[in-house]
């Protein structure tokens, strides 16, 4: 039986728990259960939303994992990542028959243990019940939860990706600010419009007197977009977009 340590560096220093804690840490949990650590993995660097067996030192000590080996680490959020992820690796430990304690749980997350000479499950039901229900509300909702924070964010103003519109520039907090030069050009635009010129005919004045190189469907697409701003910034309903 070998009894392995893993110890998480997150890429943000500032989060990090120096590996001196971590050891001294995983030592004084694996001697309250009768356990010596005997030898230590130690990932670095790498992003706690990667599965398990995905980071490169997580994917080599689940390859040398042997039945009746122990794998001991700090805080359970270092090796289960996601719900869907942790519920498949709980699932493969178990069938390899390794164990696997978490300190922060203070539990084996995948096999009965014997306490004052009675095998207990201890919380692992729980744990595991509670990780198939996230991760069933995971695959369902995830998708929505997605478009949900993305409505919110465009109702903040936040830039969601994607082209910058025409009129507007992000700023260092990741905010959507007008950009003055290109606003007065889309009032120019609407002025234009308003009298009765084509999106052709805006487009060439554009290029011939200001320099700006816009075309037809740019300029339709521009007057569109902010349109559109202002029916959400008002709650009005929906105009068909021009022609």
């Amino acid at each position: 039986m070998t009894v392995y340590g893993y110890l998480f560096l997150a890429a943000d220093r500032e989060h990090r728990v120096p590996v001196a804690d971590q050891s001294s840490g995983l030592a004084a949990f694996a001697a309250s259960l009768g356990l010596e650590v005997t030898e230590i993995c130690v990932e670095e660097g790498d992003s706690l939303k990667k599965p398990f067996r995905d980071r490169p030192q997580g994917g080599m000590l689940f390859e040398h994992l042997q039945p009746g080996d122990v794998v001991v680490v700090l805080r359970s959020e270092w090796v289960l990542a996601s719900a869907g992820s942790a519920v498949r690796l709980l699932a493969e430990l178990r069938k390899r028959r390794v164990s696997l304690y978490c300190a922060d749980l203070n539990e084996n997350l995948t096999l009965p243990v014997e306490r004052r000479l009675v095998v207990s499950e201890g919380n692992q039901e729980l744990v595991r019940g509670l990780l198939e229900a996230l991760a069933a509300c995971e695959s369902s909702s995830h998708g929505e939860a997605i478009k949900a924070a993305k409505r919110r964010s465009r109702r903040q103003g936040r830039y969601i990706g994607g082209p910058v519109p025409f009129g507007w520039q992000v700023d260092d907090k990741g905010f959507l600010r007008q950009r003055a030069d290109q606003q007065r050009v889309i009032e120019a635009i609407k002025e234009m419009r308003g009298a009765g010129h084509s999106f052709r005919e805006i487009a060439g004045r554009l290029g011939d007197e200001e320099g700006i190189s816009l075309s037809h469907e740019g300029i339709r697409r521009i007057l569109s977009a902010d349109r559109a701003r202002k029916e959400r910034e008002q709650g009005g309903a929906s105009v068909p977009a021009e022609r």
